[in-house]
Order: C-alpha cells, then sequence, then structure tokens
C-alpha cells in the first residue's frame, strides 16, 4: 500500500467514525489511539487530521488537542438553509441528465439502504445499532453523490459535499437517528421514483422534503451519544 493510499485510507476510517456517530461532537481526539487502531503512524493520523480540519469536522485547540467539531443549533439550522436551496436544485437539474448507468447505481443504493435500515432496527444493543452507521452514512453519501455528480454542476458537487457531512456528525448522534433511517430509505424510494420518471420539479421537491426532515429526529430514542472519550 502506498502512502498515499495509507493516508486516503486513515482519512476514510476517522471520516466515518465521526460521521457514523461512532465519535459524539466536543469528543477530543487521540492521535496516538487513532494510530493504534488503524494500524499507521502519528504522522499519518495527523495528515488525515489536518484534512478533516480543512473541511470543518474537525478544530485544532491551542495547547489542548483535536477535537469533533461541534455545531451549534444556529450552525445546524443554516447548514440546512443552504442544503435546502441548494440540493432541490441539483436533484431537478439530475433528473434529465442521469444516466441509465447512473440511475441502475441509485437503485441499488436505495435497496441496501433499506435492507440495512431494516436490520438495524431489530438490534437489540445500541452498540450493535451504532456499528451500522457507518455503512448507512456510505450508502447515504453515495446517493447524493450520484444525484450531485448528474447535476453537472462542480460548484454544487464541492458546496455540498462538506456540508452534508457536517451535518451527518451532527443528526446522527441524535435522538432518534437510529430510528429515522427507515424513514430515510423510503425518501430516497420517493426521489429515485421522480429522478427515473424525469420529473425535475417533482424529484426538486421531494429533496427538498428529505433535506427538511433531517431537522427533525424523533424524539424518545434509546440511542444516546457515545459518551466523549479521553485521549
Amino acid at each position: 500500500m502506498t502512502v498515499v493510499t495509507q493516508l486516503e485510507s486513515t482519512y476514510e476510517y476517522i471520516r466515518d467514525k465521526l460521521t457514523g456517530a461512532a465519535v459524539a461532537p466536543g469528543t477530543k481526539l487521540s492521535r496516538r489511539r487513532l494510530a493504534e487502531e488503524i494500524g499507521v503512524s502519528p504522522a499519518l493520523v495527523q495528515q488525515a487530521l489536518g484534512q478533516l480540519e480543512s473541511e470543518g469536522l474537525v478544530e485544532r485547540r491551542p495547547q489542548s488537542g483535536t477535537y469533533v467539531r461541534e455545531l451549534s443549533a444556529d450552525e445546524y439550522a443554516n447548514l440546512c438553509d443552504v442544503r435546502e436551496l441548494i440540493e432541490p436544485y441539483a436533484a431537478g437539474r439530475a433528473a434529465t441528465r442521469l444516466t441509465a448507468k447512473q440511475l441502475s447505481q441509485l437503485e441499488r443504493i436505495c435497496e441496501r439502504f433499506r435492507e440495512l435500515a431494516e436490520k438495524v432496527t431489530h438490534i437489540e444493543t445500541v452498540e450493535g445499532r451504532h456499528r451500522f452507521m457507518p455503512r448507512l452514512v456510505r450508502e447515504e453519501q453515495d446517493f447524493h453523490g450520484i444525484i450531485l455528480a448528474a447535476a453537472a454542476n462542480p460548484l454544487v458537487m464541492n458546496l455540498t459535499s462538506t456540508l452534508r457531512l457536517l451535518a451527518q456528525v451532527r443528526s446522527n448522534v441524535e435522538a432518534g437517528a437510529i430510528q429515522r433511517q427507515v424513514m430515510i430509505a423510503g425518501e430516497h424510494e420517493s426521489i429515485l421514483e421522480a429522478l427515473q420518471g424525469r420529473r425535475a420539479e417533482l424529484a426538486s421537491e421531494r429533496m427538498l422534503l428529505h433535506i427538511r426532515g433531517s431537522r427533525r429526529p424523533l424524539a424518545g430514542d434509546e440511542d444516546a451519544p457515545p459518551e466523549r472519550g479521553r485521549s
């Protein structure tokens, strides 16, 4: 494995921990512990953390260390506002531009997501349920990524990729995040149906409803965020 490949896999591993609810916002990250966990050098972990910092997922505090970025309620609301403006537009553009191959990929993603979402609701332990989150997050990222790519607007692609990651770091540790996955599966399928019909306005409307749904995590879920670790 080359150094570049090692860096990519290290970055992806840490990113998946952050977006998959394995680490709560505000948690201090230990380079040494992450290096041991991944099986790489602390220097490589530091490089990966630097990339995550540039994307806004982590923050360095002087004479303290690196922490998972903790969005305030206002910051999260602002982030959702921007997504509600951009992603429905992208879905509308994608409806008339998606290739047959891309539609097939979206269909497979929807199938995998629903299978995972339904499976996770039958797991009894909180730890067991949270182990599925990175896989669900990757499917979610791929679903939106294909739509954004089909929209054929690089600026939109660049703007939204980091916004979605930031949103998931917060929303996936909210109460109800696990329960909401089955609802998300249905929302994805609804968006796909509009895209398959080449109905741009409907695809845009359904994407807007999907983004708005992330503002309303379900109450009463026993899946509390993981405890903040110590380095």
